[in-house]
């Protein structure tokens, strides 16, 4: 049994489904093994026992959220629906990628589809120019997970193979009429005396580092089975290479550590392809990621992306790209009541701090549904930004909640002219963010990227630059007040 769902869904409950939809959303027509997953609850968390089985892989190194508030990661339940029988309720929270549970694997899908995905994906490489749409067919089997995956690694070793593929010196012996670094004295001995017209010697020379280019080629070629020859469109000219220098034989554990812990990784000019190792290591163990293992069927198991995480760095890219006159820090730790019992952390997602005047906007990234209704504002998250706004005064301009926005964004609505709505304070709460829809091209989500630092733009202006109704001097007057008499 398979099932898609998207992210955050149906928090509300708003979304339930009754027996005809299981059969459709389930693919199957029996419904025996379907509502034996609903007839009890079914929590997964952050905090589950079962969590051991589930690998979640996150975007960055610094501070874990997953180590402090418990978050939803799937939510089976049932509930009567008066004559009509059951409803029978799925809820997601801002993990994608793939559970298997109770024999039923659980695709779990971005909620603002591939295209949108993958230009949040292009940020953790910094690659920014592709607007091209991905052409490369899927394989039937395939699941969120190996698709966040086959692009990382993609994206990644794309950028690292510019300065070229890893190569390390190696001594070669060379038995030849040219005479090359060194002669062996006792190969010319044993094999070259009396003299023939050849000579063995012995240099160095860079070679293609072989437990690397294997394990690369081999991610590649299991990339292709599951989504097509079309996946190697971007690194045409590296594939080719890879396939003409690759040994033949398959990549054991031992390679795969080799190649990891190669002494050629530390060359700054190849550092790079430490992650993408890491990538096509994952490709290349995943044997239960496209099918249930039935041996396990009823062992909860899977691997996520914390999405979530993807967001925040997303827009951290985003925005220090565009405001080169402000420092953008992430994950900023903030230690309150340091000598109480009751201390805590607080780690806002996003800081921008002037370079030069030391003015503070203090952002947290939300990747949750916003449509521009009351309920879909966290009350937890309101008070935390609110916190964080206030621990950076006075030197706040603004603060706010930044969302992926399902409507168009109506900055009169959603930006207040100062905290608290009612606050002698001239800072600023705002909610805001990008315009976000599965039907948009890239193009249009660049659009929509350039009009929300436009109105970030304007927020910075309104508060930096001097109030019309200030005194102002003309050139001239400040020359007659320094005048000597």
């Amino acid at each position: 049994m398979r099932v898609s769902i998207p992210t955050n869904h149906n928090y509300y409950e708003e979304a339930p489904l009754i027996e005809d939809q299981l059969k459709k959303e389930f693919e199957v027509k029996s419904l025996k093994k379907i509502t034996s997953l609903f007839s009890s609850t079914f929590e997964l968390t952050t905090k589950s026992a079962n969590l051991k089985q589930i690998q979640i892989f996150d975007f960055k190194n610094q501070q874990n959220k997953l180590e402090n508030d418990e978050q939803l990661i799937l939510k089976l339940f049932s509930k009567e629906n008066g004559e009509k029988g059951k409803k029978y309720i799925i809820q997601t929270g801002l993990f994608s990628g793939v559970v298997f549970h109770n024999g039923c694997q659980f695709n779990i899908t971005s909620a603002y589809g591939d295209t949108f995905l993958k230009r949040m994906l292009n940020s953790i490489n910094d690659i920014y120019i592709d607007t091209q749409e991905d052409k490369a067919s899927k394989s039937s089997e395939t699941n969120e997970f190996q698709n966040i995956l086959a692009f990382l690694f993609i994206q990644s070793l794309e950028k690292a193979a510019v300065l070229g593929l890893p190569k390390a010196y190696q001594q070669q012996t060379q038995r030849s009429h040219k005479v090359r670094g060194k002669v062996d004295i006792n190969a010319y001995l044993k094999h070259d005396f009396p003299f023939q017209g050849k000579l063995t010697t012995i240099f160095r020379e860079q070679v293609y580092t072989q437990e690397i280019i294997d394990i690369l080629f081999l991610a590649c070629k299991k990339l292709e089975h599951n989504f097509g020859k079309a996946i190697h469109k971007k690194i045409l000219g590296i594939y080719q290479l890879l396939k003409q220098n690759y040994s033949g034989t398959y990549a054991d554990h031992a390679t795969i550590e080799k190649a990891k812990n190669h002494s050629v990784l530390h060359n700054p000019m190849f550092a790079t392809f430490k992650q993408v190792l890491s990538y096509a290591e994952i490709i290349l163990k995943e044997q239960s990621m496209v099918s249930h293992n039935k041996d396990n069927s009823h062992v909860t198991h899977g691997y996520l992306f914390d999405i979530s995480q993807l967001f925040e760095v997303y827009l951290e890219k985003l925005i220090s790209r565009h405001f080169s006159d402000w420092f953008v820090t992430s994950q900023e730790e903030l230690y309150v009541y340091n000598d109480m019992f009751f201390n805590r952390r607080m780690f806002p997602d996003l800081l921008m701090r002037h370079k030069e005047t030391d003015h503070v906007i203090v952002l947290d990234a939300k990747f949750k549904k916003m449509r521009g209704e009351g309920r879909d504002v966290d009350r937890s998250d309101f008070y935390q930004i609110h916190s964080y706004i206030q621990y950076y005064q006075p030197d706040v301009l603004f603060g706010g909640l930044i969302y992926p926005f399902s409507e168009q964004i109506d900055p009169t609505k959603s930006h207040s002219s100062s905290l608290y709505g009612s606050s002698p304070q001239k800072t600023k709460f705002i909610l805001d963010g990008i315009y976000i829809n599965e039907k948009m091209t890239m193009q249009n989500i660049i659009n929509s990227e350039n009009e929300f630092l436009s109105r970030v733009e304007g927020l910075i202006d309104d508060r930096t630059q001097p109030s019309p109704s200030a005194p102002s001097y003309s050139h001239n007057t400040v020359q007659v007040l320094h005048s000597p008499q």
